[in-house]
């Protein structure tokens, strides 16, 4: 199979605080991490630090750590901690799958593949050290590490991984938007500079992502922005039920999950959706509620298609045209018509989501 390839953490405490007593990544039997991390993950001894900072390129922060920090500023590092190590452990079974050449992940091209593999380890090497750096910053304020989950990830190939990355590299970004504001708002100030500089990095991988499918680098002057519960639930998806040691610290909702079944194209159209409903809550009227951009959430009636026991199919405007939905787009079902400030306020009245559309 030939891909056409084109040129393509948070506050950190003191360095004794890379490793946690309370977690082991020791090799079992098969001389591989329990979780599946790679380099030591979560908690990486100094030796494989160094390794890791000479893979990504670059350092972790040697600032010296603000002094306090809010219970929202907390909260931000769980979550960002969670997904990291969410990423990582993504970047880490892509570039093994094309190491060992499985099916999907083959290239015709030596230079293609070795230049692809090149700059994905880059990637990893990045993600390991926003990881660490959010988990450093929890241990200085004395507060639990987050520690990985065992995860699958819906793709059979390499197109459908750089797809697969570019969706949730979408929502990362809107994320960090919410976790900027949330900083600020607490008067948590001093990490916000430090999180403008990782999505920087997110986005130009982003671009890249994009180039892979081509697609203009810059998906949109302003990017769509998210909140803290979308990415929590949206993770979920990719987790092995049962097997997140402390998932339970991170005190966010988790919604029920939606499912785009048709996803819209760049016009007007009416789009399927699926979700459960166990609680019978769509005895009341419902709305599909859409995140685009910088723009005030689009409110759009919910129509119920068909229902298969706990199963439910329900229809939707996308209403592209009017409001040039382009790039990425969060689609919730929300128990109030609006109208909504944000996306913050979207996700208070959130019944099932995020659905997950990308147009261009």
């Amino acid at each position: 199979m030939h891909f056409l390839l084109f040129a393509i953490a948070l506050l950190n405490a003191v360095p004794l605080l890379i490793a946690a007593p309370t977690a082991t990544n020791a090799a079992n039997a098969n001389g591989e991490p329990p979780n599946g991390l790679p380099d030591g993950l979560p908690f990486p001894s100094p030796s494989e630090l160094k390794m890791i900072e000479q893979n990504a390129h670059g350092t972790l922060p040697n600032g010296p750590p603000p002094p306090v920090i809010s219970n929202e500023g907390i909260l931000n590092l769980k979550l960002i901690a969670f997904n990291e190590l969410f990423e990582v452990a993504y970047f880490s079974e892509l570039v093994t799958n094309i190491t060992e050449n499985r099916n999907g992940y083959q290239f015709t091209d030596d230079a293609e593949r070795n230049q692809t593999l090149a700059w994905l380890r880059v990637i990893l090497a990045q993600e390991e050290l926003h990881a660490i750096r959010a988990n450093n910053a929890l241990v200085h304020f004395g507060v639990q590490p987050i520690e990985p989950c065992q995860y699958t990830f819906p793709v059979q190939d390499f197109n459908s991984a750089i797809v697969l990355a570019s969706t949730f590299t979408d929502l990362v970004l809107g994320t960090l938007q919410d976790v900027v504001e949330r900083f600020a708002l607490n008067r948590d100030a001093d990490l916000a500079r430090e999180i403008a500089s990782i999505i920087g990095n997110e986005g130009e991988q982003q671009g890249w992502f994009r180039v892979l499918q081509r697609k203009v680098p810059s998906e949109l002057p302003f990017l769509t922005t998210s909140d803290l519960n979308f990415a929590f639930t949206a993770i979920q998806s990719f987790i092995i039920p049962g097997t997140c040691p402390n998932i339970q610290e991170i005190g966010l909702r988790t919604f029920k999950e939606l499912d785009v079944v048709t996803p819209p194209g760049p016009r007007d159209q009416n789009v399927t959706y699926s979700f459960a409903d166990t609680r019978n809550e769509i005895s009341h009227p419902l709305w599909m509620t859409y995140i685009n951009q910088q723009n005030l959430p689009i409110v759009e009636p919910l129509h119920i298609v068909s229902r298969h026991g706990n199963q439910v199919e329900a229809e939707a405007l996308f209403p592209y045209e009017e409001h040039e939905m382009n790039g990425f787009t969060i689609a919730a079902i929300t128990k109030s018509d609006g109208p909504f400030s944000d996306a913050n306020a979207v996700a208070r009245w959130t019944l099932a989501g995020p659905g997950l559309i990308i147009v261009n």
